[in-house]
């Protein structure tokens, strides 16, 4: 991909991971410092569309991004997000507890911070989620079909984090789409902590993954 499109697509991810709204070439040509015309700009998006990167609704002209352009933003653009000095203390001061009880407050308030819901499996057989209700409150799960379908994955949670764990090396993993066991509705950032514990961040595709990383990275160091 050559440099403008890169620009353009992470403009693009990083505007729709906030608005959770279709990113129009209007909107980009007069928010963004880019030095080519808006024609320019259009057949940009429109061939990053053509190569499976953008999408749009069909009730829209704004684009939105795939699955391939989330992984492109990812593995190409994206740089891990800094953590706040207050959330860093606080995660600090709870890693002090037993190693159980740590994680489960880490999670709470992995949750808030991320807006989404958190998956703590202590072990293969031993697991505790919390932050649900901020993972229906995005946008995405207003539909109800697409809700029901992500409910399902904390029905499932114990049949399904075996398949998580051997998706795990010994970094912070994303997953997503169909590579992602938790179910293909969402994304998941996740890392194995501590003795034999996982922890991972769960929520819709469009999820803040830099932040996501970046907390993960540190919640490693401190379990």
């Amino acid at each position: 991909m050559d440099n403008r499109k890169e620009q353009l697509l992470q403009l693009i991810v990083e505007n729709y991971l906030v608005s959770a709204e279709p990113v129009g070439s209007k909107f980009l040509i007069e928010s963004a410092d880019l030095d080519v015309s808006a024609a320019t700009v259009r057949n940009e998006m429109r061939d990053l569309e053509e190569q499976g990167f953008l999408t749009h609704p069909h009730t829209s002209a704004g684009r939105i991004p795939t699955e391939k352009g989330y992984s492109y933003y990812i593995e190409n653009i994206m740089k891990e997000a800094a953590l706040k000095s207050g959330v860093r203390a606080e995660l600090e001061r709870f890693a002090k507890l037993e190693e159980r009880n740590a994680l489960k407050e880490i999670a709470k308030r992995v949750a808030e911070y991320v807006n989404n819901s958190v998956i703590v499996a202590f072990n293969h057989d031993s697991i505790f989620y919390t932050g649900i209700a901020n993972l229906f409150a995005q946008p995405e799960f207003r539909n109800y079909a697409q809700a029901v379908r992500v409910s399902t994955i904390f029905d499932e949670c114990e049949e399904r984090i075996e398949s998580l764990y051997d998706a795990m090396d010994k970094g912070v993993k994303i997953l997503l789409g169909d590579k992602n066991p938790l179910g293909s509705a969402c994304g998941a950032v996740a890392a194995k902590v501590g003795r034999s514990g996982l922890f991972a961040v769960l929520g819709p595709m469009r999820m803040d993954y830099a932040k996501a990383v970046g907390i993960l990275n540190h919640i490693k160091l401190v379990i």
